[in-house]
């Protein structure tokens, strides 16, 4: 099952950016392979995905790095995936459904600030001068 934080980011990002109204069209996985995240700078394993896809008779092709956390239901090296390209420039594309760290580091981020700010209000809470 996909990260459920990680999508809805995205997809503002896409829309803030203007990706999202870039042209969509299937394209083939050509490779996948999976990293657990044991090296120095990966906290959470991920996918590296390439693609191919074709926009006017011309093939272009892709890269990604998708967070989805397990191997269920991942596309397989020959299965369709949806992605979208810029019709200005075919070769720019990218793949919606892609799940990054950086929603991971966000939430975490959130979850941090929140949790400070409550050991704060509790901690503050017992000190209150009595009348």
């Amino acid at each position: 099952m996909p990260p459920l934080t990680a999508a809805p980011l995205n997809r503002a990002w896409l829309l803030i950016t203007g990706r999202s109204r870039w042209t969509p069209v299937s394209a083939t996985m050509v490779t996948r392979s999976w990293s657990d995240g044991n090296t120095s700078d990966d906290s959470v394993g991920h996918w590296h995905v390439e693609y191919e896809y074709a926009v006017g008779g011309q093939r272009f092709s892709g890269v990604f790095v998708d967070m989805a956390s397990t191997e269920e239901d991942y596309p397989r090296p020959g299965q369709s995936i949806q992605i979208r390209y810029n019709p200005r420039r075919p070769a720019q594309s990218y793949y919606p459904a892609q799940r990054t760290q950086t929603a991971f580091m966000v939430v975490f981020v959130v979850f941090g600030i929140i949790m400070t700010a409550l050991v704060l209000y509790l901690s503050f809470e017992g000190v209150r001068p009595s009348h």
